[in-house]
């Protein structure tokens, strides 16, 4: 099954590129992709930006390849790239509960080593 936008959506590389944001700073990402964000996050951070601060809305029962490796991977991953969760709530009213708002703070390298 296709998760998220049917084509011809577009990559966050791509909309950067046209867009001329290549090497600028984004304070703030915010993707509601409707379940591709499972398997897109990892070209969130390779397009050319430096994305200081992303809002994600995680689906979780509304699709079948969701498990919790899966989401563990999805964290793991950000953690690894400075990343911490300062907000997160849930959609109780557009997914009844089975979406849950992330939002994530790029922290300065120097923020893990202290730890």
């Amino acid at each position: 099954a296709t998760l998220g936008m049917e084509p011809p959506a577009k990559s966050l590389a791509d909309l950067v590129k046209d867009l001329g944001h290549v090497g600028r700073k984004i304070d703030l990402f915010k993707i509601d992709c409707e379940g591709c964000e499972w398997e897109t996050y990892r070209s969130w951070l390779g397009s050319g930006v430096d994305i200081r601060q992303i809002l994600v809305e995680l689906h979780w029962t509304s699709f079948d390849q969701v498990n919790p490796e899966k989401a563990h991977r999805f964290f793991n991953f950000l953690s690894e790239q400075g990343y911490v969760v300062f907000n997160k709530e849930p959609n109780t009213i557009g997914c009844r509960g089975d979406c849950i708002e992330y939002a994530f703070l790029k922290m300065a390298p120097s923020f893990s080593h202290d730890i």
